[in-house]
């Protein structure tokens, strides 16, 4: 079977959420399809064998017009700044040569019907809808009412995708249930969920001391992942205003890492005053995972799947994360990750008990090691990517 990828930036190489997810689609659905990208042009090559077809984005003239046009007729600002005409006419072209096409992420929804009568897959990733209502409860006030209209828009698009559409595909049973609640269970019979794959224990270069200057006796925590993203940065500097401070007058060792690529003005101004380590894109954010003793998940708000969460079992670190942070993954509270309600008192009684217990630490990174083997391994995932698809061989 023939299948069209497409996605709306370039996979390679895979630094963010959305790359990372289209390589091992790529990787996953060549194991028994023939499989075709449709990406950005881009420098950065996509390994053989795989064929690249590449389309040129639309200008910064083209997407101010289309977001014009767009707020005019009430569609999402994420379709008009990625709709492009050389993809539309490169969808067109490719299409009808293949007998399945897969758009990932609903910012190419513009260009469904450039499909035309090919079975159409949509990989979310995640729910925008629930991502943008979530963020409006902690963004600043003049932000919320632009946030929550954006997010209506894009349920509407979700919505649309899941009528379209033979299969919508998510990475967590949360944004699922999201769907099912929102557009109905009828519509939401068409999401599967297909997580990503972390492969535990992965090789690293050995860890090197973050700073040597530090008494090698401090616990290291470390807060990782795109630190630009709101998610990610709004839950660090939750953490580095209401937590830190405390937990540090208690345990004046104890140091804190954070460790990401694009932090923001606000995050670096605060890791400065509170005295944590900020590391900009480091080489190897793995080994600052590996390296600490307990890696944190402050997120409020988001959707979708907490990598940091999967990195930090793959290592046999213990996670520290709030109710919502957990809940988009398959992890047990207080067996696969210690659960903690966001507000300070909860969260520094959390990472004192793992702290001063060396044996529930590291049970707890060994049932978060074996719950990513069990759920998130390569073998499950390919088995689901080729199983999503299977309905179209028989056709």
């Amino acid at each position: 079977m023939r299948i069209l990828v497409v996605t709306s930036r370039n996979p390679f190489p895979p630094r963010r959420g959305d790359q990372l997810r289209a390589t091992q689609t790529l990787e996953f659905l060549r194991r028994g399809h023939v499989v075709n990208l449709l990406a950005p042009q881009s420098s950065a090559a996509p390994p053989p064998p795989l064929h690249y077809e590449a389309y040129k984005p639309a200008g910064l003239l083209a997407r101010a017009t289309e977001m014009a046009r767009g707020l005019l007729a009430g569609r999402p600002l994420q379709n008009a700044l990625f709709r492009s005409a050389d993809l539309g006419r490169r969808i067109r072209s490719l299409a009808p040569e293949h007998d399945v096409v897969l758009l990932q992420l609903e910012r190419l929804a513009a260009h469904l019907p450039d499909v035309g009568d090919r079975p159409l897959v949509v990989d979310l990733i995640d729910s925008l809808a629930l991502n943008l209502e979530r963020r409006a409860e902690f963004e600043r006030p003049f932000l919320r009412p632009l946030l929550r209209a954006e997010a209506r828009r894009l349920l509407a698009i979700e919505r649309d995708l899941l009528t379209r559409a033979e299969s919508i595909l998510v990475v967590s049973e949360r944004d699922r249930r999201f769907l099912a609640e929102r557009c109905g269970e009828d519509l939401a019979r068409k999401v599967k969920v297909i997580p990503l794959a972390v492969i535990p224990g992965e090789s690293l270069p050995p860890t090197q001391p973050l700073s040597p200057q530090v008494a090698s006796s401090a616990f290291v925590l470390a807060i990782t992942g795109n630190l630009g993203y709101f998610p990610t940065e709004d839950g660090a500097c939750w953490f580095l205003r209401e937590v830190w401070p405390r937990l540090r007058a208690r345990r004046p060792s104890e140091r804190l890492v954070l460790a990401g690529d694009r932090p923001t003005r606000r995050l670096r101004a605060l890791a400065k005053s509170a005295g944590a380590e900020l590391h900009i894109s480091p080489a190897d954010l793995r080994s600052i995972v590996a390296g600490s003793d307990l890696s944190l998940a402050p997120l409020r708000a988001g959707s979708g799947l907490p990598i940091k969460i999967l990195e930090a079992w793959a290592h046999d670190v213990a996670v520290v994360a709030t109710p919502w942070a957990a809940a988009g993954t398959t992890g047990v509270a207080g067996v696969d990750l210690a659960v903690a309600e966001p507000n300070p008192s909860a969260w520094v009684e959390a990472i004192e008990h793992l702290l001063g217990d060396p044996k529930a630490r590291q049970k707890m990174a060994a049932a978060g090691r074996k719950r990513l083997e069990t759920d998130y391994s390569p073998e499950r995932v390919g088995a689901l990517w080729l199983g999503a698809f299977a309905p179209f061989e028989r056709r």
